[in-house]
């Protein structure tokens, strides 16, 4: 018996530590931190997917498309590799990417 008490002293610190560290990831989860950061004053707008972006359906996404996601127009021209002001699957994949590593600077 005095082997069992020994090992339930030494373990309730890292249950405790991770039962807290859970409600603290809760506790931001729930309150938007990261959805619901503010960049520049505005709140930040999920990124569309391709095809939500492509509202014409042409299979290529233009500043147009883009027009209610600044974020997103800013590094339009970056990655539209052939200059045609249309960006294909691939190159819209290269722009979210570049979106979130400015996040990150």
């Amino acid at each position: 018996m005095k082997t069992f008490n020994s090992f339930k002293k030494k373990l309730w610190l890292p249950v405790v530590f991770g039962a807290s560290l859970v409600c603290i990831i809760q506790s931001a989860h729930s309150e938007g931190m990261g959805s619901g950061a503010m960049e520049e004053g505005q709140a930040i707008k999920k990124s569309p997917t391709f095809a939500e972006a492509d509202k014409n359906g042409d299979h290529y996404v233009t500043k147009d498309e883009l027009a209610d996601y600044p974020e997103l127009l800013r590094h339009f021209d970056t990655v539209d590799a052939g200059k045609t002001g249309k960006l294909e699957e691939h190159e819209y994949g290269s722009l979210i990417l570049e979106k979130a590593q400015s996040r990150g600077r």
